[in-house]
């Protein structure tokens, strides 16, 4: 009959105190000698599939191996060679194999460790797949590709280390390695193939070196405990129906792209990890745009990084993000939408790249935003919306650049502890009648000298303390105090004075 390598290695048929011996020929190159469990293969050439002359049944003899030794002259180990050698468990591999054929070892479960020597080049499909005894691999420099399923199912696998040599990792090919808990890919590594880190349960960390990497789907599908992933967009990518079938991980608290383009399929992965993530940094992504309410409601998120080249902030984008504590807008992006930032209470500044490209903040843009200390307006943006900054009751200094020709109903309401505004348009702005509701009118407003008069007129404007720029306090020089003891000082290009454990705007108004 014929079969393949496995099916020439007769059953060792025991009895007690009794050693048994068998051997024969592997085609035209090797030889075999199996005694006492012990299996020794020699010669020189390729092991591939030969004729058996004993027709003994798998089942009678495959437990029977318990150790195989491959003598030096062997180029490869064949497709089987060894597959569900359950009481295998030391196998000595010699440096003139270069490759390790498919299924070679599958379902070895006897197996804890092996040596792959440094001469091995490639590791076939599902080579160690099954093979649950195993804990550890070190894969050797020599080898370029692991094949898919390669290690699938390896369940005791608790550390991998791939080399800088691999450019490929097929699919599946550590799938269902439960025990893995973290994963470094090389630089040299340039395509992963589909799920193949899925269903690792056990892993926390995820690395991709190679920003370029091509990634296929569903690579960390149900890889329910993972916290930290770097790498390409790619990553987070998997078929639709996972997304409802499986549990993806829940838990992240870092993410960092490193390349490619998020797509929405991506963005719903990681929006299951609303509640725990603290660090998103998207900034080396191709995405010109995200949707509304990309990232809404992440509470826990303190550090947003976006795309460099990302042209809007969509409809309460970042709302809701409680713990958010500074932002920065990239000079690509043209207009941030209604409500974008909304209720990001913690948010305690915002600052701008160098030649914005901003031309619109929208309605309700920094809706409550309580913590922001002062809001610098681009030069080159015209159009702030209604309510765009109410509430945010703890501004001190603003500043509205030449630019901006309007200004919507209650943009500033309830910036109760504005103590100085800079404005810098010739023409006053059009503003609503609520524009500054409950904005202190005794703040000093800086304008252009020519436009006094011309504020002082408006309907609006003519309620705050209009004042001349060149009036503006500059240094502390111009600062007089008259009330016992103080220290003065300038903060944000503003006046404070210091006087016990109390601090007043020169006008007066104490600063909480």
């Amino acid at each position: 009959m014929k079969a393949k390598l496995f099916t020439l290695f007769l059953a060792l048929m025991t009895s007690a105190g009794t050693i048994f011996a068998e051997s024969g020929t592997c085609g035209r190159h090797l030889t075999w000698d199996l005694t006492d469990g012990v299996l020794i293969i020699s010669g020189s050439g390729d092991m591939t599939t030969w004729e058996s002359v004993v027709d003994i049944p798998w089942e009678s003899y495959r437990n029977s191996i318990t150790s195989v030794i491959i003598g030096d002259g062997v180029t490869s180990i064949g497709d089987r060679a060894f597959s569900g050698c359950t009481g295998l468990t030391s196998v000595t591999i010699p440096n003139s194999v270069t490759s390790i054929g498919h299924r070679a070892f599958s379902g070895c479960t006897g197996l804890t460790s092996i040596t792959i020597p440094n001469s091995v080049t490639s590791i076939g499909y599902e080579a160690f797949a099954s093979c649950s005894g195993l804990t550890s691999v070190t894969i050797p420099n020599s080898v370029t590709s692991i094949g898919d399923n390669a290690f699938h199912n390896c369940s005791g696998l608790t550390s991998v280390t791939i080399p800088n040599s691999v450019t490929s990792i097929g699919g599946g090919a550590f799938s269902d390695c439960t025990g893995l808990t973290s994963i470094t890919i090389p630089n040299s590594v340039t395509s992963i193939g589909d799920y193949a880190f899925s269903f690792c349960n056990g892993l926390t960390e995820f690395i991709v070196s190679n920003a370029n990497c091509s990634v296929g789907v569903g690579v960390l599908v149900c890889c329910s405990n993972m916290t930290s992933i770097k790498g390409p967009a790619g990553i987070l990518h998997m078929h639709d129906d996972y997304l409802n079938l499986y549990d993806i991980s829940r838990r992240l608290q870092t993410i960092e792209i490193t390349g490619g383009e998020m797509t929405e399929n991506a963005l719903s992965v990681i929006n299951r990890s609303y509640k725990t993530l603290k660090k998103l940094d998207v900034s080396a992504a191709t995405n010109s745009e995200f949707a509304d309410e990309a990232f809404k409601g992440y509470y826990n998120l303190d550090t947003l990084l976006l795309p460099a080249n990302l042209q809007r902030i969509s409809y309460m984008m970042v709302a809701g993000c409680k713990n958010l504590q500074s932002f920065t807008i990239s000079a690509s992006v043209e207009e941030i939408e209604q409500s974008a930032f909304e209720d990001c209470r913690s948010l305690t500044s915002i600052s701008f790249a160098e030649n914005p490209a901003l031309t619109k903040i929208g309605n309700w843009a920094f809706y409550n935003c309580h913590q922001l200390s002062q809001i610098t307006i681009p030069d080159g943006v015209t159009e702030i919306g209604d309510a765009a900054f109410y509430g945010c009751v703890y501004v001190q200094y603003l500043q509205i650049p030449a630019s901006v020709q309007s200004m919507g109903d209650n943009a500033f309401a309830l910036c109760s502890r504005i103590t100085r505004m800079d404005v810098d348009a010739v023409l006053p702005p059009a503003v609503e009648d609520k524009t500054f509701f409950e904005v202190s009118t005794e703040a000093p407003v800086y304008v252009p000298d020519e436009s006094v008069n011309t504020y002082k007129a408006h309907p609006v404007w003519g309620r705050l303390n209009i004042i001349a720029k060149s009036e503006a306090p500059t240094a502390l020089e111009n600062v007089s105090a008259t009330h016992g003891e103080t220290t003065k000082l300038l903060r944000d290009g503003q006046i404070l004075i210091l006087r016990g454990d109390k601090t007043y705007t020169v006008t007066g108004q104490e600063v909480k």
